[in-house]
């Protein structure tokens, strides 16, 4: 029961896969690669094997309620908690930069609304002096947002998570009333912008909580960097191996003093809302 705990989210390739297999080399504990599709997920934990490593494998739809709360129940009656916590699912496609309501409501319920799920039924398992890492992207830090009036609310530091939803609220409602609107809110993607600042400014909120509570837990949001994924259709600068350097120094090497903060690739510590 005393083993430590890691779990990446929307793991079975790409940057994901990459800090399990990090995670798997220099974690002393277990390592748990988790996706929504368990044929995918089992091919990648075998990929890993292959390597000598060994992870371990749960189904995990971050978008369901009832997978997560699955995945809390396995993990609470086989360990005595979680260690290392890392946000890595993700949604963007690059061929729709003015996506539909539908397709914006999607992209949105996987990469925010999904970590006010995981944070009500998993966080309540994360030891006293957990590490969660929250991929985020340059895409996430606050210069996207066109809004003066959200630009100003988001840099608070009283800021709450009441108005982070309602800035998505406000930004889905833009996707509703057209294209044009739509543009002036956030640019092209602006679905996937929004929903990374919106998880930047989570993360934020969510280290000041811990902190008011007592707890010793560290929040970080992390750019990867531009990385060569199926997501980015093949493009971009860096590996997935790469990329998945600043996730794992947060994870492995960061100081526990290193707290609620927004983390570039090359590991150096940025202003999100400059």
């Amino acid at each position: 029961m005393e083993t430590k705990v890691a779990i990446v989210t929307g793991s079975n390739k790409g940057i994901g896969f990459e800090i399990v297999k990090g995670l798997c080399q220099n974690f002393k504990g277990s390592v748990y690669l988790t996706s929504r599709n368990e044929e995918r997920g089992r091919r990648a934990v075998q990929k890993l094997e292959d390597l000598g490593l060994r992870p371990l494998f749960h189904k995990l739809d971050v978008t369901s309620e009832s997978s997560i709360e699955e995945f809390a129940k396995f993990i609470s009656s086989h360990h005595s908690g979680i260690d290392v916590f890392i946000n890595n699912a993700g949604i963007l496609d690059f061929d729709k930069p003015l996506p539909t309501f539908e397709e914006a409501q999607k992209l949105i319920d996987t990469n925010f609304y999904s970590i006010l799920k995981i944070s009500k039924i998993l966080y309540p398992l994360l030891k006293n002096d957990a590490r969660i890492i929250n991929i985020s992207s340059d895409w996430g830090l606050l210069s996207n947002i066109r809004k003066q009036t959200w630009l100003d609310i988001l840099a608070k530091d009283d800021l709450t998570i009441d108005e982070i939803l309602q800035f998505v609220d406000d930004f889905l409602q833009h996707v509703k009333n057209g294209k044009s609107s739509f543009v002036s809110f956030a640019g092209h993607n602006g679905d996937y912008k929004v929903s990374k600042v919106a998880l930047s400014a989570l993360t934020f909120v969510q280290q000041k909580q811990f902190i008011a509570q007592g707890k010793d837990i560290s929040v970080n949001c992390v750019h990867p960097g531009f990385v060569k994924t199926d997501m980015t259709k093949g493009m971009g600068d860096f590996t997935p191996e790469r990329g998945a350097r600043a996730p794992l120094y947060l994870a492995l090497e960061a100081p526990q003093s290193l707290k609620g903060t927004f983390v570039w690739h090359d590991c150096h510590q940025v202003n999100w809302d400059d």
